[in-house]
């Protein structure tokens, strides 16, 4: 027997001897076959199953389970009039195939012609590197998808049972070799499947929660479709009621029961077993103010509309008829309340929905009239398809309330720039269908401008999103986290629509993994919170998977913080998430996130019982009932463990972590490095200064990640910030003071207690945290600040509140999984410390400080500097040098110095600052606080003249070494001064500086050619 691997590779030598004329038939049909896919692929949801799995088991079934429970009463067939316009070419050419793709592409894209895809088909075979090029040289150059379906491809397709007579009739192959292909109905069910089946169909297994419901339901669907698994289904209903009659969550029995309908309906075509759940469901869906769930009862009615006139339900039509005002009374209640953006839209979906049932109550159709009406309407839809009039297909059928649905949908469509989470995109192809019926109302044309609108921001951004995330793949892979991280975050806001809700908390994810790598921990835990957030607020009961695994990672951050009991408290929160949403929760194997999770907590759990054991009480409490509990444990360090003081657990430690416990005792501390600099934040341990510090510190850690790609010239110099709050009615005066103490710089920062009201989440950012942040980098940073604005030009500005910008302010996010932590905050509880290396002791190799040349430097242009310097410095003290040098211990002091690396320019230099300041002091007296601007005048004045005979010169006994050494940090003004740079000398420490220019500007490198200004006596 020909294995399907073997016809393959027969119709690929077929395709090499292709004729022109049988090449035209042949593509001709594949193109056809191909568009009919390309619909079916479109309207299948872009979020897969929910398992551990991702997107396995995706395959054709999904669109049936889509069309038939999204958009009964053939709603959905009308999906397949919303598709991409395809183009194709083909070629039998073997030869330069490069320029031959790239003219028949610009030939399509020239015509005029409106085209989203465009598929060539080439019977030669295409190396992946030429594929790749021209697709992306096909977007960029006219913002069109493509594929090319080379030889291998194209056989691969023909050797299809449904297309192999293609290669019957025109490669004249025999008929007999397409035996080997699977008869219909012989398929056997995919891996995913069977080991799901295999799992539930264990004796003990016991659904109880609405991780077991993600599992059940993805079982369920599957074998309701003709098929291997259509057996398994009455075994799936069973569990799946067992689930309804187990689970004391009124969500987990609603969603449940809205399944055993489906299924009942779609794969028994009998709802007569499960019509008391759905009576029960009809009770309890009225106490709720889920919108998903208000929404699958709209749904569910039309089920059993259907169920009720194909006789496959003894509950009575007009029973089913009664339930609509029902429920369109309780969200009528509803939305007389105050909602945000997203839930309202939501509601008034729901609301519309309901409106547009079809009215058999007012028709007065029996069972048989109804039923003949359905048929009808998926005969005429399909033939509307077909002949491509969708919008003649349906007759005006009356509906329940026409005008309270179009005034529902209008507020809808109103709401909906506000409400990007809000799934548009499918309730749009539910008013195209009933277009023929909405039509002669007057809010019909502004309502469908106002859904065109939005479906086209949604199609539009999601394509760009796609495109970032591929690109984010490809650079994450080649190990260019920064770039990937751009290449995400664009995603992200791009995917911010409740029609891609599941693609942006899978971006939120890799970048909450991007700046764990970059040691960003506060970062990564604010995209963390913010993806449980949204998984939370998601429509797709699905997405709550999510919530879980973001908690978890959010508690991961906080332990490489240091933030242990913060960390433990939200390890507590991530297992009850766990145990609720996780899909098969009891399975710990198959979540990595409960094995990292233990062996954090129980390191923390050691590190105190051997070094504060004062927290172990604390730490015991958090964890009690959870699967970390150390509780029953009379001793954590195992018998053969040794004891480590506090400096060798720091020492054991990763060079990047925090220091354990830094959450606890009266003060929390946030410490890191970026960029050269060991930034410390602290404040108050108190609930409200704790967010809004890690709000800053999360705020800073994002800007200096996008700041690693610039040359700011940041000093090598500790930044202490502390942070204060304040009520929002009580601002303070200055909201951020600054000084340098022990070459620290020293913070004071004023952040509200509270998110200000009226301010949007962007306006907070824009106008509160980013000022805030920005001035801390830039008083650190030796650029001026028309160099440093001039690095925040539109492009970095907009990539900044693109990566700063979730959606929401932090504080939300904060609490979303508990309240605060609540670590001891006595004097006596402290945090783990290491004197000679504090933790954390480095960063991330991708966070480090520039090297190389700095801004603005140049060979050419020290050379010119140190030309004019010595001619200047020469005269300035021309009279001075020859008195020094006639004094033994200046000459041996200027001699030391030469030979420890100073160039000729730095003596002079330091020379003509300390006979500067020695003039200005006596004629003018000691400068004073009341007077530094008349000081600086007299100082430039007297630096910028030659020396005269009679001028005061500066003692011999003031030059000695300790004068010299600090003289030359003096001169760091003027050198900063010749290369355009500016020190802030009252807040920034000579050292640092120093460094700075040797490093960067050659400070004790360059010199030029010059005449000996010290008269040969230093030789």
């Amino acid at each position: 027997m020909v294995t399907p691997v073997q016809l393959a590779q027969v119709i690929r030598l077929a395709l090499s001897t292709l004729s022109a004329d049988n090449a035209h038939h042949t593509f001709e049909h594949l193109c056809r076959q191909v568009a009919k896919r390309r619909v079916v692929s479109n309207v299948i949801p872009a979020t897969g199953p929910v398992s551990a799995g991702g997107d396995q088991g995706r395959d054709f079934e999904t669109f049936h389970t889509y069309l038939s429970e999204e958009l009964p009463f053939a709603i959905g067939f009308a999906a397949l009039a919303t598709t991409d316009v395809l183009a194709f070419a083909c070629t039998i050419q073997k030869d330069d195939l490069h320029a031959k793709f790239k003219a028949d592409i610009t030939a399509i894209c020239g015509q005029g012609t409106h085209v989203d895809r465009i598929y060539i088909f080439a019977t030669a075979s295409v190396p992946p590197r030429l594929r790749h090029d021209l697709q992306e040289w096909t977007i960029n150059e006219y913002g069109v998808a493509l594929d090319v379906i080379d030889g291998s491809a194209l056989a691969d397709l023909l050797a299809e049972p449904d297309l192999y007579w293609i290669a019957g009739e025109y490669l004249h192959l025999p008929a007999e070799l397409a035996s080997a292909a699977p008869a219909e109905g012989e398929t056997q069910s995919p891996a995913w499947y069977v080991g799901l089946r295999d799992y539930w169909q264990e004796s003990s297994r016991e659904p109880a929660s609405v991780g077991d419901l993600f599992d059940l339901r993805r079982g369920l669907r599957h074998s309701v479709f003709p098929g291997p698994a259509r057996s398994d289904l009455a075994g799936w209903l069973t569990l799946m009621t067992r689930l309804v009659e187990r689970s004391a969550s009124v969500e987990v029995r609603l969603h449940a029961i809205y399944e055993i309908v489906i299924a009942c309906s779609r794969g028994a075509a009998d709802l007569r077993p499960a019509e008391p759940l759905v009576r029960q469901f009809i009770d309890e869906v009225q106490q709720s103010h889920d919108p998903t769930l208000l929404f699958n009862a709209s749904l569910l009615v039309q089920w059993c509309t259907m169920a009720a006139a194909m006789r496959h339900s003894d509950i009575p039509l007009n029973d089913v008829l009664g339930w609509i005002p029902l429920l369109r009374h309780h969200v009528d209640r509803l939305l007389e309340q105050d909602w945000g953006p997203n839930a309202r839209a939501a509601l008034l979906q729901v609301a519309t929905h309901l409106a547009f049932h079809i009215d058999y109550a007012s028709t007065k159709a029996t069972a048989t009239t109804t039923l003949n009406d359905i048929d009808d309407m998926y005969g005429s839809l399909a033939e509307a398809i077909a002949q491509n009039t969708l919008d003649f297909a349906l007759d005006p059928t009356g509906v329940v309330d026409l005008d309270a649905g179009m005034q529902h949908l209008a507020e809808l469509v109103d709401l909906l720039p506000d409400a990007p989470v809000y799934p548009v995109g499918e309730f749009g192809k539910i008013i195209d269908v009933l277009a023929p019926i909405l039509r002669d109302h007057p809010l019909y044309r502004s309502v469908c401008d106002g859904l065109d609108r939005a479906v086209a921001r949604l199609n539009g951004d999601a394509a760009v999103g796609d495109r970032c995330r591929r690109r984010a793949e490809t650079l994450l892979n080649a190990n260019r986290l920064l770039d990937a991280l751009h290449e995400f975050q664009q995603a992200k806001i791009n995917w911010f629509h409740g029609d891609t809700m599941r693609a942006t908390l899978l971006t939120l994810a890799a970048i909450a993994d991007i700046y764990a790598t970059l040691g960003m921990y506060l970062a990564a835990k604010k995209y963390a919170l913010a993806m449980a957030t949204f998984a939370s607020d998601s429509a797709d009961l699905s997405d709550r998977e999510f919530i879980p695994l973001a908690l978890f990672a959010a508690s991961q951050m906080d332990h490489l913080a240091g933030a242990w009991i913060a960390s433990a408290e939200l390890a507590r929160c991530g297992n009850e998430a766990h145990f609720i949403w996780a899909p098969d929760a009891g399975n710990f194997s198959r979540y990595p996130y409960l094995e990292q999770a233990t062996g954090f907590q129980i390191t923390a759990a050691l590190v105190a019982e051997q070094t504060r054991p004062e927290f172990l009480p604390t730490i015991q409490d958090i964890l009690e009932d959870t699967l970390f509990d150390i509780s029953g444990l009379e001793k954590i360090t195992p018998s053969s463990s040794r004891f480590r003081s506090e400096e060798e657990w720091t020492d054991w430690l990763p060079a990047t972590q925090g220091a354990p416990f830094s959450d606890a005792g009266p003060r929390h501390t946030v410490t890191f490095h970026a960029l050269g600099v060991r930034w410390t934040m602290h404040g108050r341990n108190e609930q409200d200064t704790v967010i809004a510090l890690e709000d800053f510190a999360s705020t800073l850690q994002i800007l200096l990640v996008e700041f690693s790609a610039l040359d700011l010239l940041l000093i090598t110099q500790d930044v202490d910030i502390e942070i204060h709050t304040y009520q929002c009615e009580q601002p303070p005066a200055d909201v951020s003071r600054t000084q340098v103490i022990d070459n620290r710089r020293s913070w004071r920062i004023y952040m509200p207690a509270e998110h200000p009201p009226g301010m949007s989440p962007l306006e907070q950012l824009r106008d509160i945290m980013v000022p805030l942040a920005l001035q801390t980098v830039m008083a650190h940073s030796l650029l001026n600040r028309r160099q440093f604005n001039s690095l925040l030009a539109s492009p970095i500005r907009e990539q900044l509140f693109t990566s700063l910008a979730i959606g929401g302010p932090y504080r939300t996010y904060a609490l979303f999984p508990t309240k605060a932590a609540s670590p001891p905050i006595e004097p006596q509880y402290r945090p783990l410390t290491n004197i000679e290396r504090p933790n954390p002791r480095a960063g991330a190799p991708q966070m480090k400080s520039r090297t190389g040349a700095g801004p603005g430097y140049s060979s050419d242009r020290a050379q010119q500097i140190l030309i004019e310097r010595y001619e200047h410095l020469s005269l300035a003290v021309q009279y001075t040098i020859p008195t020094l040098l006639s004094h033994s211990h200046v000459r041996d002091l200027f001699h030391d110095l030469r030979r420890e690396g100073w160039k000729d320019w730095h003596l002079l230099n330091v020379i003509a600052g300390l006979t500067v300041s020695h003039r200005v002091r006596l004629r003018g007296g000691a400068p004073t606080a009341e007077m530094p601007s008349q000081t600086a005048e007299a100082w430039l004045t007297e630096a910028l003249r030659a020396e005269q005979p009679n001028d005061p010169q500066l003692p011999p006994s003031q030059v000695t070494r300790g004068a010299m050494e600090q003289g030359i940090h003096f001169a760091l003004v003027n050198c900063l001064h010749d290369w355009d740079l500016s020190g802030h000398q009252s807040t920034t420490a000579p050292a640092a500086v120093l460094q700075i220019l040797a490093e960067r500007y050659r400070f004790w490198d360059d010199d030029v050619l010059h005449r000996d200004p010290f008269l040969g006596q230093l030789d």
